[in-house]
């Protein structure tokens, strides 16, 4: 007896019925994987009602009404102190761009590609540098200054205010090109797989540093650039 062909027993109606329910499942992947697209690259604001909704420290940060994280001047006048940093909860990424408004008393920088957020002792993470540049007593600038990127890409401009006055900073990262600007200007475009910022990390969270000096953030907002699990 010879093989009798599936489709004889399926009749015209729940043939269509069938194909619809192929196209409405084909539709739904297609909007469910473009709004994951769309949510991987949206604004993440990073200040909530409290300072631990984000951030952990074991440091003097304060989240002010106004919506200002502070941190007051400290005795010590160094970076080591490395469980007083402010760390952001739970985000790692590779490629990624941030933007805050701050000011220094003098010396800070926000940390980014930290492998381990609870071993930033290993310092394998890359570091934007927040510094007041007046206090800069060189000659030329380097990656300690405004904007440079350490270890190894110093910025080519000066643009930031003085220590009274509030600059934004946006700081964008794909791959091993990064661009940091001050208040609309680039100053540092880098490639990370160069010098010894090729050495670190390309893959982690943030922090900002606690050097001791006084500083102020605002409006701090983060978006995911490569669809990075957010632990």
């Amino acid at each position: 007896m010879g093989k009798i062909p599936l489709d004889s027993f399926i009749t015209d109606q729940e043939s269509t019925v069938m194909k619809y329910y192929a196209c409405t499942l084909v539709c739904l992947i297609a909007s469910f994987s473009w709004i994951s697209t769309t949510k991987a690259a949206e604004w993440k604001p990073l200040i909530g009602k409290s300072l631990s909704e984000h951030w952990r420290t074991d440091g003097h940060w304060e989240l002010h009404d106004d919506g200002v994280i502070h941190l007051p001047n400290q005795e010590y006048k160094h970076w080591r102190h490395y469980k007083n940093y402010l760390i952001l909860k739970d985000v790692l990424l590779n490629d990624f761009e941030i933007a805050f408004d701050w000011r220094v008393a003098e010396n800070s920088g926000l940390y980014f590609h930290i492998p381990d957020l609870k071993n930033l002792e290993e310092r394998k993470h890359k570091e934007v540098q927040l510094y007041e540049n007046s206090k800069w007593n060189k000659p030329e600038f380097g990656d300690h200054t405004a904007g440079g990127i350490i270890p190894g890409h110093a910025p080519t401009k000066d643009v930031s205010n003085p220590s009274s006055a509030w600059n934004h900073m946006d700081i964008k990262c794909v791959g091993n090109h990064i661009t940091v600007a001050i208040n609309g200007t680039i100053v540092t475009e880098a490639d990370l797989s160069e010098g010894k910022a090729g050495e670190r990390s390309t893959y982690g969270g943030f922090a900002f540093q606690d050097h001791g000096h006084a500083v102020w953030l605002r409006n701090i907002k983060l978006k995911n650039l490569d669809n990075a699990t957010q632990r």
